[in-house]
């Protein structure tokens, strides 16, 4: 069995490209060490298959990669970068301008993800407001940390009132103390 495994070893096809820069280097420091292990016959590495015509380092351009498009590196530039921040920032403007009540919070109403969001959802039960659109932050990190632009407020969650922000948890708990919140939803 080993006999027939080693045989397999010597007779692969070589291999060894040092890829960086969208450029390759040979590397037969593999096929050295490999092939000169545990007592097999010297390979003569300097016979190279069709494909490996080079026997020494260089440079060229690596532009063919013929590897599945899954495996191939995705890269994705400036200007798509920006467009995605821009579509985010428009659903987010989009989506307080056109909800009368509006809860960017960490998990959803039904399963909170922190303290703080959870007694948000908690006031807007307590007020019997049923009728809110809630944004999850924690889904898109890129959304979570325009959101925090958006509003100039660093923490979830933010309570959005007719387009207006209210505040977060802490700002809810003060307004519900001093009557303020009955107000604002009584003019809903």
């Amino acid at each position: 069995m080993i006999a027939r495994y080693s045989r397999f070893l010597i007779n692969m096809p070589k291999i060894g490209y040092m890829i960086s820069d969208n450029k390759h280097k040979h590397n037969h420091e593999f096929e050295n060490t490999h092939n000169h292990q545990q007592g097999h016959p010297k390979h003569d590495h300097h016979k190279h298959h069709e494909h490996d015509k080079h026997d020494h380092d260089h440079d060229h351009d690596h532009s063919h990669d013929h590897s599945h498009a899954d495996f191939q590196p995705q890269q994705k530039t400036q200007q798509q970068s920006e467009q995605l921040i821009q579509q985010k920032r428009d659903f987010i403007d989009t989506t307080v301008k056109s909800n009368k009540i509006v809860l960017f919070m960490k998990g959803t109403p039904v399963a909170p993800s922190c303290g703080y969001s959870n007694y948000a959802v908690e006031v807007l039960k307590f007020y019997k407001i049923k009728d809110y659109t809630s944004v999850d932050v924690l889904k898109d990190n890129i959304l979570r940390e325009e959101v925090k632009k958006y509003s100039n407020w660093p923490t979830f969650p933010q309570l959005y009132v007719k387009g207006e922000l209210i505040g977060g948890c802490d700002i809810m708990m003060d307004m519900h103390k001093d009557g303020s919140l009955t107000e604002l939803f009584k003019k809903l």
